[in-house]
């Protein structure tokens, strides 16, 4: 199924993907909705198919919950892989200090396969950080990992958003991501209709949880969820009944 018919089944009232596209140098972040909601519109913002997972470029990079890498190259050769304009001498210091912010130093020559789900994420935000894509989506990279793996990736990720000022788009379902890394916070319906909330974030980097001004937002953002959720359940009731 193509993006368009995804993003036409799922957001029917209207939704139109490349308008919601964000501009360079601004992080969009949807927010709310089911989470195949999310992930078919995120995608449909760069025309690709609801379940693509394209190889990263320098025009396109998706971080997701499984990042893909070619098995058979070592870790040296997958952030190889897009940086073939740069000299060996250039390349090897790239992807050595790459992996090193990655806390992988060290370990180039093993295989993706070798490790742990944590450390996979940690290279794909290295690879994409050596491309620096002009478009990255990022679609919920770290729901699989438990807090203490969150919070230490947290970090890199913002500056992965903010680097070269892309145009970056989230999918996320936590309101926390989305205070600390979006200027602009799309809440999405729970079911087929208009946007349920729009919120621009105009707090400055970096951004302090503890602050009044993101303890505002995320509770005007988690109203907001808690209001779209009610009003969906007589739809949904009906809809069983």
């Amino acid at each position: 199924m193509s993006a368009k018919s995804n993003e036409s089944k799922l957001f029917a009232a209207g939704f139109d993907a490349a308008a919601l596209r964000p501009a360079p140098g601004q992080v969009l972040a949807l927010l709310g909705g089911q989470a195949e909601g999310r992930s078919a519109l995120l995608r449909a913002l760069a025309g690709l198919d609801a379940e693509a997972d394209p190889v990263p470029t320098a025009e396109l990079g998706l971080l997701a919950a499984r990042p893909g890498f070619f098995p058979w190259l070592n870790l040296a050769e997958n952030l190889a892989f897009g940086l073939a304009g740069t000299t060996p001498f250039a390349r090897e210091g790239l992807i050595a200090n790459a992996l090193v912010r990655a806390g992988l130093g060290g370990l180039a020559d093993r295989r993706p396969g070798a490790l742990s789900p944590a450390e996979l994420q940690g290279l794909a935000i290295a690879r994409l950080s050596l491309l620096r894509p002009k478009l990255l989506l990022v679609d919920a990279p770290f729901a699989a990992l438990d807090d203490e793996t969150q919070e230490r990736l947290a970090e890199p990720l913002a500056d992965l958003c903010r680097q070269g000022r892309p145009a970056v788009a989230i999918a996320t379902g936590s309101v926390e991501e989305a205070v600390r890394l979006a200027d602009r916070v799309l809440v999405l319906p729970q079911a087929t209709g208009p946007l349920a909330f729009r919120l621009d974030n105009l707090l400055p980097y970096p951004r302090d949880p503890r602050s009044v001004g993101f303890v505002a937002l995320r509770r005007e953002l988690r109203h907001s969820l808690e209001k779209e959720r009610g009003a969906a359940l007589p739809e949904q009731a009906e809809a069983a009944a």
